[in-house]
């Protein structure tokens, strides 16, 4: 018989189990169920048409690709059915495009992408075949700007992530390389959101894994950054409404799929936190309607599918959601990281805190704050090391921030 200390262990497990329980607590109070999805399905494509939302294609729950086209009217809370594309596929993309909607490339099932383009014409209610694209992709982004259309990133046939840009040419009628932007970060499964100006392009699978970095393009020049995701995850939905550019759902960098909702204000250039969704969710999708934002299909963390359709009212949701305990730690930097990550205190009130990270046994590493902190957000940086100032292996480790009776913890990981 051997003796095992239990106090760290109890310590590990209490930080686990704040982790787990950080959910915003206004989230089911104001996400709505509407009218399910009448064919559940995960990676679909979305557009918006004369106020209505089309929920393209996808995957089912055997992993086969879709042709199903569903039509959702908000004004009636009704789905009816419309014409199927020729060809099924998820992970594709759509954009509205002179009046019509235009879907783009996706996966055919086995790993068989398709460069293959469709038109859907709402007065004769049918698909029609549309010049292809120069070649295969997969998870990437096709949106509409000042009245181009433009596909971006995603995966070619090798398996490999993209970062370059094509756009369609009105007048030789075919699609050309479009060399003013490049992504600084290639990926697919990644949320892009015409804003105006330009398009927003955050989150998605990266090479190492889920990425947080946002990107910000408008036409005829090269992209910048902007402020970071609070989480680095891929398969994530995004939206605008309100003035904002929302990230739903997705898969983190743990492998969770998450139900976390950030709104992202280009004025400040800064994420808030938004009332999550009830159940977590990645592979779904979102769109908005005059004040109101709705969420569609995706599957859980379980891998099942969800016919459930949500709704948000965007005027009564409008401020940040903020936990029972007052106070909120959300990374901003990278995860996993080598040198240093950034993160955001955020408190809606003065109160006296401790910051300080722990390793997974629940050792104290590195002290980061202790004291009185007044309301608003804080940025604080870690560069890996112990408060003695030795370097860290790597590993597993805990940002927690208390005040001496809540807790809100978040992991991160660091590579040497």
């Amino acid at each position: 018989m051997y003796y095992v200390s239990r106090t760290p262990t109890l310590l590990f497990a209490a930080l686990i189990l704040a982790l787990i329980l950080h959910v915003p607590t206004s989230a089911q109070a104001v996400w709505v169920e509407v009218a399910p999805l009448p064919t559940p399905r995960a990676f679909p494509a979305v557009a918006v048409l004369n106020g209505q939302i089309f929920v393209i294609g996808g995957r089912d729950a055997n992993g086969e690709p879709l042709d199903v086209v569903e039509r959702y009217d908000p004004g009636s809370n009704t789905w009816s059915a419309v014409e199927a594309i020729d060809e099924a596929r998820f992970n594709a993309s759509a954009t509205v495009f002179n009046g019509q909607i235009l879907l783009t490339g996706g996966c055919e099932g086995d790993d068989v992408l398709t460069d293959d383009v469709e038109i859907y014409d709402p007065i004769d209610e049918r698909w029609e075949s549309f010049d292809h694209l120069q070649d295969e992709r997969e998870g990437h982004g096709t949106f509409s700007v000042d009245g181009d259309v433009y596909v971006f990133g995603g995966l070619n046939e090798a398996v490999q992530f993209r970062d370059d840009a094509d756009v369609f040419d009105e007048g030789t009628d075919s699609w050309e390389d479009y060399g003013f932007w490049t992504l600084d970060t290639p990926r697919a499964a990644f949320a892009a959101v015409s804003d105006g100006s330009g398009v927003l392009i955050f989150g998605g699978f990266g090479t190492f894994g889920p990425v947080a970095e946002v990107e910000h393009y408008v036409p005829d020049q090269s992209g910048s950054p902007r402020a970071a995701l609070p989480e680095p995850r891929g398969s994530l939905a995004g939206s605008k409404g309100a003035g904002l550019v929302f990230a739903i759902g997705g898969r983190n960098a743990a492998e969770d799929v998450v139900a976390r909702v950030d709104a992202y204000n280009a004025i400040l250039d800064q994420w808030e936190p938004r009332p999550a969704l009830p159940e977590p969710r990645e592979g779904a999708v979102a769109a908005e309607v005059g004040e109101t934002l709705y969420v569609f299909g995706g599957q859980t963390d379980s891998g099942d599918l969800s016919a459930t359709a949500l709704s948000l009212d965007l005027v009564t949701a409008n401020e940040p959601a903020i936990p029972e305990t007052g106070f909120t730690v959300d990374l901003t930097g990278p995860n996993p990281f080598y040198r240093s990550t950034t993160f955001v205190l955020t408190t809606d009130r003065p109160m006296s805190l401790t910051l300080a990270v722990y390793d997974v046994l629940g050792r104290r590493v590195a002290l980061l704050y202790h004291g009185q902190v007044p309301a608003g957000r804080r940025v604080f940086t870690w560069d890996g090391s112990h408060e003695a100032g030795r370097t860290l292996a790597s590993g597993i480790y805990l940002i927690r921030a208390t005040d001496g009776q809540q807790t809100d913890v978040r992991r991160i990981t660091l590579l040497r």
